[in-house]
């Protein structure tokens, strides 16, 4: 299977699929509709940056034709955050509202558990200085395609990609064991960690630890 893998650029034909893809392990491996009842707005938000700001900085992993894994990066994490707030995030949800799936209850305690994660301060992460962390990354890849190598080859051609062009990278993972030995093993480092049990009876998964890795690039 890992032979028959094509690692390769995105593009534009791919944006469903990697949407979709996002949605379809978003539950630890398993879909979102655990936790989530629309998976349009759920890929709208982890996704659309990528595929509509900065897909030249996406790579996908093709088998037979179909993707079945992605890496994307955004080489610039304030303009990141304000695409999101100002575009995508109020986009997407009028959207929603509109297709009516809004008001399921999982989206209630959605609401509820992340209102509550906000106030008790679980998530409060050390804050990363954006002069020496740039540039963000996220990954994914199928649940049956997975600890078949697709990872790593994902992850080297988005690093030669982009090493040139970044001071350094982060990204935010939530885990059920306290480290990230994939990424540890590609020289990023645990900058920090919190166990969110407030996030454990949201998502039923105990324990969760919500944790941060740096990388500085040529250093």
């Amino acid at each position: 299977m890992e032979g028959n893998t094509v690692i390769r650029k995105y593009r534009n034909a791919d944006r469903q699929a990697v949407h979709e893809l996002s949605c379809d392990t978003a539950y630890f491996g398993d879909p979102c509709e655990f936790f989530f009842p629309d998976r349009k707005l759920l890929a709208d938000l982890i996704m659309s940056y990528y595929t509509d700001y900065e897909p030249q900085h996406i790579w996908v992993a093709e088998f037979n034709n179909e993707v079945v894994g992605y890496i994307s990066a955004g080489l610039d994490e304030s303009l990141y955050a304000r695409q999101m707030l100002l575009n995508i995030i109020p986009r997407s949800l009028l959207k929603a509202m509109l297709r009516g799936k809004i008001w399921d209850k999982r989206t209630l305690r959605l609401i509820k558990y992340n209102l509550l994660f906000g106030f008790s301060g679980e998530g409060r992460l050390k804050k990363l200085r954006s002069e020496e962390f740039p540039a963000h990354i996220h990954q994914n890849i199928r649940y049956d395609f997975r600890g078949k190598g697709i990872g790593s080859k994902l992850f080297i051609a988005l690093y030669e990609d982009i090493n040139k062009k970044a001071k350094g990278i982060q990204f935010k993972a939530l885990r059920q064991e306290p480290k990230f030995p994939f990424f540890e093993k590609y020289g990023f480092k645990l900058l920090d960690l919190k166990r969110v049990k407030v996030w454990e009876r949201w998502l039923k998964k105990s324990p969760l630890y919500y944790m941060e890795y740096g990388k500085k690039i040529n250093e």
